[in-house]
């Protein structure tokens, strides 16, 4: 949500120009997904993308979180049968039983302690990605960088929100970009992501009072000095019909990142309140795109502001388009619906300053079950344990030092 008025030209380079020809990963990774109350088609979806990772099988470990108890169980059995359905000799691919899975925070708190890799990489349920990225991040990491993430653009969707959300994605990733090569600061996504474990234990235990925890990691981290870049590789999530879905979601990402930035302000280091002030700037000018291009209907005087706002919006998009790779993630027509969407999208952040008022820690999903009936996303995930008796019983949500869970894994040749 910082892309309103943030330039998306020029654009930060990649970390690296690929993975040399020939050459072999050497580090152990780890890959934390957590699966939260999600459908059997996204627990397949997510196996597959598991399955077809270009990294070798005894240099990878595949951690899925799932909720603990009664409440767990229907995941647990989604995820034994997409295991199953697509295990890989000799990898290790555990099913852990959390606890805490909402918000995403809590579930990784409880789940970093059985992270073995020298990296650690958070993928949400729904993404895939590219086969090689692991492996690029892992090369990027070697060559300096203390964390590496990669970009998530929608799937191809046939409706014009699904069409204009691509566009959007473009634009925000093109822009996050820009802001690094243009101020040095970093926003860093929830998912697709890949750091060094001793990056990690910067930002643990992770904060579990909140929906929008990967905020909080671009504030410490940017507060840190550490190094992190952009892989060429991407990763797909599934495309967003719903436009009311796809305006709650904002909600919650606006929500966070504000909710962020208040409570964190005071031990900010320059970096940080840098990252902070370009995030309130833009979300502000994101919310008074409509109200100033309304009230210019009627008062002359406004139309100066408005035809500036909407003139930088545009330019912002336009500058995103110019690359090839993020040309290609929609067609004309949802280029052409980008500034418009941005105009619907700034409804998000009235919405998010009122469930901020109401003290809303909710999580809004955007994926809908077979039958109809929404997918709760709260606080992004879990994973699953295969055990009957199912229940663990653990202390803090720090994880540190919390008794192990219920899990079942290692090889799929068990």
């Amino acid at each position: 949500m910082t892309d309103l008025l943030v330039p998306t030209r020029p654009l930060h380079p990649h970390a690296v120009a690929g993975v040399p020809p020939g050459r072999r990963p050497t580090r152990r990774l780890t890959v934390l997904t957590p699966l939260y109350r999600e459908s059997a088609a996204t627990f397949e979806r997510s196996a597959r993308a598991v399955a077809a990772l270009d990294y070798p099988d005894e240099l990878l470990q595949v951690l899925w979180l799932v909720e603990a108890g009664a409440a767990g169980d229907r995941d647990a059995a989604r995820a034994g049968a997409a295991m199953a359905a697509y295990r890989r000799a000799g990898l290790d691919w555990r099913l852990l039983r959390l606890p805490g899975m909402s918000p995403k925070g809590a579930a990784l708190n409880h789940a970093f302690p059985y992270a073995e890799g020298e990296v650690i990489a958070i993928l949400d349920a729904d993404v895939v990605p590219d086969p090689g990225q692991a492996a690029e991040a892992v090369h990027a990491l070697e060559q300096g960088h203390a964390l590496v993430q990669a970009e998530e653009f929608s799937e191809p969707g046939t409706g014009l929100a699904a069409r204009a959300k691509a566009g959007e994605d473009a634009v925000w990733h093109a822009s996050v970009r820009g802001l690094k090569r243009l101020a040095g600061v970093h926003v860093v996504a929830g998912s697709s992501v890949y750091a060094w474990a001793a990056t990690w234990d910067l930002v643990r235990p992770v904060r579990a009072d909140d929906v929008e925890e990967s905020y909080h990691w671009s504030l410490g981290l940017m507060g840190a000095g550490v190094e992190t870049g952009f892989l060429a590789s991407a990763s797909r999530v599934t495309a967003t019909e719903r436009p009311a879905a796809a305006l709650r979601q904002r909600a919650r990402w606006t929500r966070g990142q504000l909710r962020a930035v208040a409570v964190s302000w005071r031990e900010l280091p320059p970096r940080g309140r840098l990252l902070g002030a370009v995030t309130v700037g833009s979300l502000a000018a994101r919310a008074a795109l409509p109200v100033v291009c309304a009230g210019a209907v009627a008062v002359r005087r406004l139309r100066p502001a408005a035809l500036a706002l909407l003139l930088a919006d545009a330019a912002c998009v336009l500058g995103a388009r110019r690359d090839p790779a993020y040309r290609q993630r929609t067609d004309a027509t949802g280029w052409a619906l980008v500034v418009p969407w941005h105009m619907v999208g700034a409804f998000a952040v009235y919405l998010a300053l009122y469930e901020w008022a109401r003290g809303e820690r909710g999580w809004h999903s955007v994926r809908v079950e077979p039958s109809g009936g929404v997918g709760v996303a709260a606080g992004a995930a879990a994973g699953a344990g295969v055990r009957a008796n199912g229940s663990a019983s653990y202390g803090s949500s720090a994880g540190d030092s919390a008794a192990r869970p219920a899990s079942e894994g290692g090889s799929h040749d068990d």
